[in-house]
């Protein structure tokens, strides 16, 4: 089995992939502290598709052995790892753009939701600013131009704990320098080594039955 630029050859023709890109992206670059933040608008050709493919049923709960933990108490954390070899063409294509290799070629999806208790404290708290080994790609599945994502700054040095146990930051202790902000078929592509971030909870849309649903891809530093 050979693998296309949209698709995988099977016994002798292409299979359209659920996966297949837009035609003639319009990668739009940003400079940001010396790092590039991409944009990518329409980067699926079939969006809809995927949704319903990803985010039909909820995802297994997150690090859910992790102690101590919160999660699926106050919020829910839930993250999907699945093979599926209609996704290689859209790892290579991102890691093309900044020269790093994949963290790995799974699909991997963010769903979370939020319970209404104090412990969620959006008023005076921003959501688990945190670093990764690479760049991160985060395409957003939901109609909403607010719980996008957040680069911060970090005022005050925080104590390390897991992620799932005091996952909320008082936002004293942080400056946000920029907002990405989100829109159904949206990438945003930035280096989460160099840019500390976090998902952007705005107001309680997502304290129902409403998920925050996203795919990410997730690169590493050469070293």
């Amino acid at each position: 089995m050979d693998n296309g630029k949209n698709g995988i050859l099977i016994t002798g023709r292409w299979e359209l992939s659920m996966f297949e890109l837009n035609d003639n992206l319009e990668i739009k670059k940003e400079i940001f502290f010396e790092s590039i933040i991409y944009t990518i608008d329409n980067f699926y050709k079939h969006p809809h598709d995927i949704k319903n493919y990803l985010f039909s049923e909820p995802a297994p709960l997150h690090k859910i052995d992790e102690t101590p933990s919160n999660n699926n108490v106050y919020f829910e954390d839930r993250r999907l790892f699945k093979d599926d070899e209609r996704l290689i063409h859209v790892v290579d294509f991102l890691g093309s753009l900044v020269s790093q290799k994949p963290w790995t070629y799974e699909i991997i999806t963010n769903q979370t939701r939020f319970y209404n208790h104090e412990f969620n404290d959006i008023d005076n708290c921003h959501w688990w600013p945190h670093l990764d080994e690479g760049y991160n790609g985060i395409v957003y599945f939901n109609d909403d131009m607010e719980n996008g994502t957040n680069i911060y700054y970090e005022r005050n040095k925080q104590e390390m704990l897991t992620e799932h146990y005091k996952p909320w930051r008082l936002k004293k202790d942080f400056r946000v320098l920029k907002h990405l902000e989100p829109k159904f078929n949206r990438l945003v592509f930035f280096d989460g080594y160099k840019l500390l971030h976090g998902m952007n909870i705005a107001n309680k849309r997502y304290f129902s039955q409403e998920y925050r649903n996203n795919q990410v891809f997730f690169f590493e530093q050469d070293n």
